[in-house]
């Protein structure tokens, strides 16, 4: 029932955004706009996704070394799986979720070095609230966000803001694949909350924060989606390996400038591929420059075809490919060493 109330909330506010722009005079300001229907409906609008994702989000605590660590988690299905952030859960000892008032026993199912993104579940006979998954590819500077956590020792909180930009690297580092940086105010606890669009979909987690509180970055939910779903069917992370090394050519092909340079010979790649080939799209991913290599490379999951188109000798050509498990279990070259490897983890660290 969420999603419904949701979009006929944006609905009436959209009507109300036609309704003063029909009848606004030359001589009327912005600010006797804000004082209209404008602003009720948009606050009728943010106090809805609140009231409807809180069910969903939970207080994630566990012990380290030092003490106790307290962040954020919500419901990836109706089953009690959670997405949170290794940040919070550290090496898994000790962890406890709390909500609707209950304060129960979690264990570890899975973490993901390359996002910083982990899963955990309470064993629970209830049906869990979930939240609803939107489509952060839709997300633009100045797309409306809500983030809904555990700031602090406070109870469920709410923060409003914007997107600033959809980054692939931070710091000089590139991420594992895009982020989305959001200006949204961000407290030390509110590590793992789920980042809302105004449908009251989640589009995200909040991974990492800047120093200053005044902004944090966000792995899209469908990176974090695939992390959920390669735990439920391998029970466990399952990058996958191409076995090629791509260079940058000079002039573009087919809108590409990223060319095949290597290809291991033991790889999944070896028996249709050769050095030169221009990759252009690889799944639903287009390529064009290195850091679209980076995502495609992300989103292979060992042993799931796929296809990848090419350019080669001036035709272009649809090729079928498999991804494997990487011989060496090595990490990808241009991965990042996490989100807290570049900015504040933003959990609430060993808070008395």
């Amino acid at each position: 029932m969420r999603r419904p109330i949701a979009f006929s909330l944006w609905a009436a506010l959209a009507c109300a955004v036609q309704v003063c722009s029909a009848e606004m005079h030359p001589a009327e300001s912005p600010k006797s706009l804000a004082e209209g229907n404008l602003g009720e409906a948009l606050e009728a609008l943010t106090t809805r996704i609140f009231e409807s994702a809180s069910p969903s989000v939970v207080r994630v605590e566990a012990e380290d070394q030092i003490g106790k660590v307290v962040g954020t988690g919500f419901f990836a299905d109706a089953d009690g799986t959670i997405f949170t952030v290794s940040s919070v859960i550290g090496d898994g000892t000790g962890i406890t979720v709390t909500h609707g008032g209950r304060k129960m026993p979690a264990k570890l199912l899975a973490q993901d070095e390359r996002t910083g993104v982990a899963l955990i579940k309470i064993d629970d006979p209830e049906p869990k609230p979930f939240l609803l998954q939107g489509d952060s590819t839709k997300l633009k500077p100045s797309s409306p966000l809500m983030v809904v956590g555990f700031p602090f020792d406070h109870e469920v909180t709410p923060s409003f803001g914007l997107v600033g930009g959809i980054d692939r690297k931070a710091n000089g580092k590139f991420f594992a694949t895009t982020h989305i940086r959001a200006n949204v105010p961000v407290q030390r606890g509110q590590g793992g909350s789920p980042v809302l669009d105004l449908n009251g979909a989640v589009v995200g987690i909040l991974v990492s924060g800047f120093e200053s509180g005044s902004g944090g970055y966000v792995l899209p939910i469908r990176a974090a989606e695939k992390i959920h779903s390669d735990f439920a069917r391998f029970g466990g992370v399952r990058h996958g390996w191409a076995g090629v090394t791509l260079q940058e050519v000079a002039a573009p092909v087919e809108g590409s400038r990223m060319a095949i340079d290597v290809i291991d010979p033991s790889g999944p790649a070896a028996p249709g591929f050769r050095t030169g080939d221009v990759v252009l799209q690889v799944g639903d991913i287009i390529i064009r420059e290195p850091e679209d290599a980076l995502d495609a490379s992300f989103y292979l999951t060992a042993g799931d075809p796929i296809q990848v188109r090419i350019a080669r000798d001036g035709k272009v050509m649809t090729l079928p490919f498999t991804p494997t498990e990487h011989p060496f279990d090595r990490k990808p070259a241009l991965q990042a060493l996490g989100p807290g490897g570049l900015m504040d983890p933003i959990s609430g660290g060993n808070a008395p």
